[in-house]
């Protein structure tokens, strides 16, 4: 079953064509990362889909119900949306926050405090709870808007850019609490920190000017785009006769110097012929007295991907 549906969207704002027939599936219990250049449509694609903003044309259905802009949702109990930049009552105190939002879920009082009580100890905010948010720093306000997010135990998150102002240790936990709601709960969430998206999610839907680049399997489009090259690590007063040998091999096409590390070569090898260059480079450079520090395929991931499509 499709948790989210979006077929043909579009949306323009005055001569901006922000969204451009866009289309996209998450099937329930899917972890979807939601990628792409600023000014991709990303957040214009949920706030349609959150039914705040209207759209120009497509059809948009969420949890099996259509999305209409300025009716409630009829599965409003059910979801939980983080924008980017999550705002509170300053007056406040974190711990009236959460009070408040478990009222809107018309949780029971008990399972709220429950609930609240690890949230806020999970996203470090036990000390601060009775703090009013005006006083909190913009990691701080992230932080409560996710566990806002993970009170209610939804069937749908959506999030945008929700770990943003966290440091990596924050950012870790951040993910690992998406990863452990695979085939739980349904999430789609944007970022910009690629090693996170590749990590954790099944899906990859990719936008650039608001259409679809890719959409799949994580796993799928880094086969589909995995390079023939080879990475190696040579000292640095090798690099100069590895590079001329390589060049030399009829299996390399290219080859290409790390630009942040010293003694780093890349060797773009030809179509079809990755076996016979791992048999034969690294005996080749060592024959001719190259010391080899590391060798094997270069590996292809998603910011890597990324940054070619975006590039197009």
């Amino acid at each position: 079953m499709e948790a989210i549906n979006i077929e043909g969207l579009t949306k323009s704002f005055g001569s901006v064509h922000a969204l451009n027939g866009l289309s996209m599936q998450v099937e329930t219990g899917t972890v979807c990362g939601f990628i792409g250049p600023n000014g991709a449509g990303k957040t214009t694609t949920l706030r349609i889909l959150l039914g705040l903003l209207p759209r120009d044309g497509g059809k948009v259905r969420l949890l099996g119900q259509d999305v209409v802009f300025g009716r409630d949702l009829p599965q409003r109990g059910k979801m939980s949306y983080l924008p980017q930049d999550p705002v509170f009552p300053e007056r406040h105190t974190g711990q009236e926050v959460m009070d408040l939002v478990a009222g809107l879920y018309e949780m029971d009082p008990r399972t709220a405090r429950e609930r609240s009580a690890a949230l806020l100890k999970e996203f470090h905010l036990e000390d601060a709870r009775r703090h009013s948010v005006g006083t909190y720093s913009r990691g701080m306000k992230q932080r409560l808007g996710l566990a806002t997010c993970f009170l209610p135990e939804p069937d749908l998150l959506v999030l945008d850019e929700p770990v943003s102002a966290l440091d990596p240790e924050g950012r870790v936990e951040v993910f690992g609490l998406l990863r452990q709601l695979k085939g739980k709960a349904t999430v789609l969430f944007s970022s910009h920190i690629l090693e996170d998206v590749e990590r954790v999610s099944d899906k990859l839907v990719m936008v650039k000017a608001g259409r679809n680049l890719l959409d799949g399997p994580v796993e799928d489009i880094l086969s589909r785009y995995a390079s023939d090259r080879l990475r190696m690590e040579v000292r640095p007063e090798d690099v100069g006769n590895a590079e001329g040998l390589l060049r030399a091999m009829p299996w390399v096409s290219a080859v290409s110097q790390d630009g942040a590390v010293t003694g780093v070569l890349y060797a773009d090898v030809r179509h079809g012929q990755m076996e016979t260059a791992l048999d034969g480079t690294l005996a080749g450079l060592v024959q001719q007295g190259v010391r080899v520090r590391e060798f094997g395929q270069s590996r292809t991931d998603l910011e890597t991907v990324f940054l070619r499509l975006s590039a197009d």
